[in-house]
């Protein structure tokens, strides 16, 4: 089926080709049939080199040549192979990469279409407009605020609340001192004298006691007769 059609002024109309994914399939389906025919291949060889010896051994020289031939001709078919899995593989990679690209083109697309879909309700101005609209109420709220925050009958003069708290800290100095006043303070110790010197009290003189025989004591005037009696048993005894 040709991949071109005719339009109605004569001229070819390229048809849209196959999606990218179908053809990666197809192309990995004909490289593992490449590889599978390689190796079928290289098998021959193999046999040919076998073969080849085994006629050498016999001196069968021309059957051998044979045999080398014909492993040239397997060797220029795989060669042949090789390229085209190249070829195939090259295709893949390109394949999968503009599939990769085709994908990001599209995602990138769907987002500019959302992105006018978004903007198609907005522009510039109105969202200018609107800015200033909430700008206004936003200063309208806060007047009102302001305003409710004042109160009413609240108006006081600044000096008279300045008057009115000096006399409460004036107030309250007088209390602290009247406090200290009242608060008994510690009772300071009596400073302790030094003892005075003690005088020695004056001892007469004691009469040195007598070592030999008292002699009769003449007592003159009138001495009572008991104190008398008394005197001489003293001396009775000391004798």
């Amino acid at each position: 089926r040709s991949s071109t059609e005719m339009n109605l002024f004569g001229r070819a109309r390229q048809q849209a080709g196959p999606a990218p994914a179908e053809t990666i399939i197809r192309l990995r389906g004909t490289l593992d049939t490449l590889e599978k025919r390689e190796a079928h291949i290289t098998k021959k060889i193999e046999a040919q080199i076998a073969e080849a010896r085994a006629k050498s051994a016999r001196n069968d020289k021309r059957g051998a040549l044979f045999c080398l031939k014909r492993k040239k001709m397997y060797e220029a078919e795989i060669s042949k192979i090789q390229g085209s899995r190249m070829t195939l593989e090259q295709q893949i990679i390109s394949l999968e990469g503009a599939a990769v690209n085709q994908q990001t083109f599209q995602a990138m697309q769907a987002g500019a279409q959302a992105m006018k879909g978004v903007h198609g309700q907005m522009d510039v101005d109105r969202v200018e407009d609107t800015v200033d609209d909430i700008q206004e109420e936003m200063g309208k709220a806060e007047e009102i605020s302001n305003l409710l925050a004042q109160g009413i009958g609240t108006d006081l003069d600044d000096e008279d609340l300045l008057d009115e708290l000096n006399e409460l800290e004036a107030a309250e100095l007088e209390e602290d001192f009247q406090a200290k006043l009242m608060a008994p303070g510690p009772v300071a110790a009596a400073p302790v004298a030094a003892p005075a010197p003690v005088a020695a009290p004056n001892i007469p003189a004691m009469p040195v006691a007598p070592t030999g025989p008292i002699s009769a004591v003449q007592v003159s005037g009138d001495t009572d007769a008991d104190e008398l009696e008394a005197l001489r048993q003293l001396e009775a005894s000391m004798a």
